[in-house]
């Protein structure tokens, strides 16, 4: 025992450490990677695809604050594309995903969400042909 953590209390930072591995961060090196075309391109979504050495698919998600102005729903969006993702990993192919949301999206705050998961899900279906 350290003194800061108790060994025998679970903190729940299991899932946390677990599904570090399942995303990656955004910069400028990450962008590079991915400079080709899109793998999919639909009215608000581009989602790019990139080989990867890891074990198993990953997940970068970039959404721009012109594209949804609220943090609160940017954040749902993030939220709802990770969980399918993690839901759909196993037949997705070993790559790197990034999905980039960056046109401005006019829509009443509560359908922006609804818009884009149907953009997502049919970008999806498409990506397992690549």
């Amino acid at each position: 025992e350290d003194g800061i953590r108790d060994f025998c209390l679970s903190r729940g930072l299991g899932d946390v450490y677990k599904r570090q591995g399942m995303f990656f961060k955004i910069n400028s090196s990450t962008l590079a990677k991915f400079n080709s075309k899109p793998a999919f391109k639909s009215k608000h979504i581009r989602v790019y695809v990139a080989p990867s050495s890891s074990l198993h698919p990953r997940l970068g998600i970039q959404i721009t604050k012109k594209a949804i102005n609220l943090s609160v729903i940017r954040n749902l969006v993030r939220r709802k594309i990770r969980e399918d993702f993690k839901s759909n990993q196993s037949i997705l192919p070993v790559s790197d995903y990034l999905v980039i949301i960056s046109l401005k999206i006019t829509s009443v705050k509560h359908e922006i969400s609804d818009i884009l998961m149907q953009e997502w899900k049919l970008s999806k279906k498409s990506l397992p042909q690549l």
